[in-house]
């Protein structure tokens, strides 16, 4: 019996220790990938034949098969851009993965601040296999990744899943992945930032920076401008006369160069143009107040002259 629990005893150390975690230097899987929806979160370009981006950064592992053969001639090429800016230190790892179509001439290079460093190439030997992984030799701050397909099995046509960085210093677990947009938001100097796209509250379809469908509480609101109307002050404006005006909401139904009310119910207003075109008004109303005082005092001089005759 001694004997029996002793080897269960063994037998259980030996798997425990045999377990293995991701480290800085072995990550066991892809919660490392700075490559989840590339496409949304760097600059992602493509020359040659054509492959669907975003299958190739989604972690689906669903394959996209080109219809154009590929040749040296005629590469499908990848590039990647903006990436962030973390040094690989004791490890990171590129490579791709397919289910079918493999393709066997291939190179992945990375820029460093040094200029494009080669992390595997067999551009020129044939390499076998539905995947393909490599540790980056030189340590270095990669900034963009460039993948470059020469050739394939099957006559050509290539086949090509997912393409992957695994740098464990340089991300959160699945960070991107959840959501094609996560990684736009930035935490930094005390400050959160969205760097693409909308954002919406209470609306599924923002077309704005940010759109709010429901009632905004603050105690200041500061709008930028590009222009003030203090050109209604300038000698050389063109004020209308009143009977101009008269005529104008008497044809139209609004002042000149305000919205109608359909307008503004249907388009909204602008905050700054709106105040601007208000302030516009008032400062032609005040001239057209300082005008009739001046026309009210000739008239309070001409009355008391007859008195005094």
């Amino acid at each position: 019996m001694k004997k029996i629990l002793l080897l269960l005893i063994i037998l259980i150390c030996q798997n425990i220790k045999s377990q293995t975690f991701s480290t800085n230097v072995t990550p066991v899987g892809w919660e490392h990938n700075i490559l989840f929806n590339a496409g949304t979160r760097y600059t992602v370009t493509r020359t040659g034949p054509m492959v669907d981006i975003p299958t190739l950064f989604d972690g689906g592992m669903m394959p996209y098969y080109t219809t154009t053969p590929i040749s040296v001639a005629n590469p499908v090429v990848i590039l990647i851009e903006g990436l962030p800016e973390y040094h690989t230190q004791t490890g990171a790892w590129v490579g791709w993965t397919t289910r079918y179509w493999p393709t066997n001439r291939f190179k992945i290079e990375g820029y460093d601040t040094n200029g494009w460093v080669t992390f595997a190439d067999y551009s020129s030997t044939d390499y076998v296999g539905y995947n393909f992984s490599v540790k980056i030799a030189t340590p270095g701050t990669y900034r963009k990744l460039r993948f470059t397909f020469y050739n394939a099995e099957n006559n050509g046509n290539l086949g090509l899943s997912e393409l992957f960085f695994i740098h464990p210093e340089a991300t959160s677990p699945y960070a991107g992945l959840l959501s094609s947009s996560l990684n736009n938001w930035q935490i930094g100097s005390g400050n959160l930032t969205y760097n693409s796209g909308n954002v919406g509250i209470g609306t599924n379809a923002p077309g704005n920076k940010l759109d709010v469908n429901g009632t905004v509480h603050s105690k200041e609101v500061k709008v930028d401008v590009t222009g003030w109307p203090d050109y209604v002050f300038k000698k050389e404006y063109d004020l209308p006369t009143l009977d101009e005006v008269e005529k104008h909401i008497n044809e139209k139904g609004y002042l000149k160069n305000i919205p109608s009310e359909e307008e503004a119910l249907k388009n909204g207003i602008s905050l700054g143009e709106m105040n601007a075109k208000l302030l516009q008004k008032i400062e032609e109303l005040t001239l057209y107040i300082i005008e009739q005082n001046k026309e009210i005092q000739i008239i309070k001089n001409d009355n008391s002259n007859c008195k005094l005759i």
